[in-house]
């Protein structure tokens, strides 16, 4: 089974699979490129086979003895670094596989897959800028073989790049022309520039190769609007019957798909049925994070009152569009990021990492209560500095963008904090709707903070802590830096709220704004198809449909005062 390479804290689609460590073996070893430094080790490249072999069967104990050994034989093998690189990097430490990497790109490796490892390993630890300076340098060695260009691929979707994406997961489909994972990776990254027709081929195109591969099925449903003359119901369920047992992500994206189906055959008590058969092993299996989300609220309606937020707003800066997910983030994104003065950056995790750095909380969470707390002691102002020049490094240097991670918004006093010239803007829906809708979206179970998605109660309780965090930042943060955007207003109204939010981010009127579904910029978020249609208003109150089977949720919210 393949790696994840990219798998984002949003949402299970976004997730980009290598061809993983058994393909380490077939990268090209033919090029005798200088190494990191541009000079030539003057001495011929040996790669270790054997280690290699080892390395390609998981044999990562055996693998990591060979490499020991070469190295004690002669300390300047830079394939061993490499391989102990890659074994450091299965076992998710990144931060020691980046510095074997760089050992070996020292010691003259020559192939251009090590700067490419370098570059997940930067990404993997939220350092886009200088992920981007090794995939460039990897580029410029022309790699050939199917597992480099797919890596560079799947690492420029981590760093945003989804066009330039396209053109590696392109080339490694040419170069491995029967890897069924190139061909998802391919798909992903159609899915993101809006190519869905692109994306429904290659993903039946991977699934012709590897017909049980469940991402791939999962996937190709949930993009294809089903009918009663033609839907997948009967081979997800087959999918279903088939999957192993424990594969609990799996079942989850499986049940999302035939949820899906079921939405758009309009039975919508068969969907929720299948989404909580999908979600039930998740709950049995997973410890919930309710009690985690509850304090992380806590400490974010403490952090208003303790840090000071200057009104007076500074020219230009970046503008955050932060709130629940699926709440309308991306809407308003795609209506800023439409302005001639504005390019969007996407869901930068970047705050996040360099204020969790910063605190020296080292905990799985990326916003958890302890990192939240920690940033009223914190030299706010450098982790703004070190944002800035992390997202603009990767931006070819554009001086106004927005950066619409929706989990900002536990973040928000500290955003504005450390970034005396910047704006938020916060998404607010009708609660129910908001439980439904997060429900029905397919979250990867390496997001922590959005477990609450499997279980309709944390949901529920989860929705009205956010209601309540908005409101108390709506009566402490100044009104000039902070700025609140009710879903339903903003499709009711779309040219007033469009126009408002403009003058709130200093910015002058273009009908580009109101006409943002004929942006073509990628969108790597859930509403990669909402986005490309005008705006509509069908989604309001979509809850009643659901009533009955949201009830647990609804009850929580009446006791909350949110219904």
């Amino acid at each position: 089974m393949p790696v994840a390479l990219l798998q984002t804290v949003r949402f299970a689609v976004s997730c980009v699979r290598t061809p993983g460590a058994a393909n380490i073996g077939r990268m090209s070893t033919d090029n005798q490129n200088p190494g990191n430094d541009g000079r030539s080790s003057g001495r011929p490249f040996a790669p270790l086979q054997p280690a290699r072999q080892l390395l390609g069967e998981k044999r990562y104990r055996e693998a990591h003895a060979y490499c020991r050994n070469a190295l004690e034989q002669d300390p300047d093998c830079a394939d061993a670094f490499f391989v102990l690189g890659i074994i450091n990097y299965e076992h998710n430490q990144f931060e020691r596989a980046l510095k074997l990497f760089e050992r070996a790109l020292e010691k003259g490796h020559p192939e251009p897959g090590a700067h490419v490892q370098a570059a997940r390993c930067y990404a993997k630890l939220t350092l886009p800028k200088q992920a981007l300076i090794h995939i460039e340098a990897a580029i410029k060695l022309q790699p050939s073989d199917g597992f480099t260009l797919a890596s560079i691929g799947a690492t420029l979707s981590a760093l945003d790049r989804h066009e330039e994406a396209v053109a590696f997961h392109r080339q490694a489909a040419t170069a491995s022309s029967n890897d069924p994972i190139v061909f998802f990776n391919l798909g992903s990254s159609l899915q993101f520039i809006g190519d869905f027709e692109g994306a429904r081929k290659a993903y039946r195109t991977c699934l012709q190769f590897a017909p049980q591969y469940i991402p791939a099925r999962a996937y190709l449903a949930l993009i294809t609007k089903h009918s009663p003359a033609q839907n997948a119901v009967a081979e997800l369920e087959a999918a279903w019957q088939q999957r192993h047992p424990r594969d609990i992500e799996g079942g989850l994206q499986l049940a999302h798909a035939t949820a899906k189906v079921h939405e758009d055959l309009a039975d919508p008590a068969a969907a929720m049925d299948w989404l909580d058969k999908g979600k039930a092993p998740v709950r049995q299996n997973i410890p919930s994070q309710r009690m985690q989300n509850q304090a992380s609220f806590e400490a974010a309606e403490a952090l208003c009152h303790t840090l000071g937020v200057n009104s007076e707003v500074q020219t230009g800066g970046p503008i955050y569009i932060v709130g629940l997910p699926r709440t309308g983030t991306t809407l308003v994104d795609r209506i800023i990021s439409s302005h001639s003065g504005i390019v969007s950056a996407g869901e930068r995790p970047e705050f996040g990492a360099f204020l969790k750095r910063a605190v020296g909380n080292d905990s799985a969470d990326m916003l958890d209560a302890g990192t939240i707390k920690g940033a009223a002691g914190t030299d706010l102002l450098a982790v703004g500095q070190n944002y800035i020049e992390s997202v603009q490094g990767i931006l070819n240097g554009a001086q106004r963008f927005t950066d619409k991670m929706p989990i900002n918004a536990l973040l928000v006093p500290a955003i504005l904090a450390a970034l005396p010239n910047a704006r938020v803007i916060c998404l607010r829906r009708q609660p129910a709707d908001s439980v439904l809708s997060i429900y029905r979206q397919l979250f990867a179970l390496s997001a922590l903070h959005y477990r609450c998605a499997h279980s309709l109660e944390d949901l529920a309780d989860y929705v009205a802590r956010f209601h309540g965090l908005v409101e108390t930042y709506t009566g402490a943060l100044p009104s000039s830096r902070f700025t609140l955007v009710d879903y339903e207003t903003l499709v009711e109204e779309p040219e007033a709220e469009t126009r408002r939010l403009l003058e709130f981010c200093g910015l002058d009127f273009e009908q580009a704004c109101l006409d943002f579904q004929e942006n073509s910029a990628p969108v790597a978020t859930a509403s990669v198809a909402q986005v490309r249609q005008p705006m509509y208003r069908s989604s309001v109150d979509r809850w009643k449909r659901y009533q009955p089977q949201l009830e647990p949720a609804l009850e929580i919210l009446r006791k909350a005062g949110r219904l």
